[in-house]
């Protein structure tokens, strides 16, 4: 049977290990300053592999000027606005 400080020094060891393990596994930041040469470029497959390139997210969206889009926050995601003339207004990340 553990006793109460044996439970304790094996819980925050579990929890240390679990957290540098998040750490690692943590996905790479998108960073909007690269994106923003972008803007006011044509809104094409090209440009938004360029983007997700340049921006080192890892996860990528094509929104249409004024659509709805989920609040979620993904540090990983660059979100693409593009508008009716198929040219993006707007790259930034979340």
């Amino acid at each position: 049977m553990m006793t109460t400080r044996a439970l304790i020094v094996y819980s925050l060891a579990l929890a240390a290990m679990g957290a540098s393990a998040s750490a690692q596994d943590a996905p790479p930041a998108c960073q909007p300053g690269p994106g923003q040469a972008f803007v006011g470029g044509p809104a094409t497959q090209i440009t938004g592999a360029q983007i997700l390139s340049a921006t080192k997210a890892r996860i990528f969206q094509w929104v249409f000027e004024g659509s709805p889009v989920t609040m979620d926050f993904r540090p990983d995601r660059v979100r693409v606005v593009y508008n009716r003339d198929m040219n993006v207004v707007a790259v930034t990340c979340g």
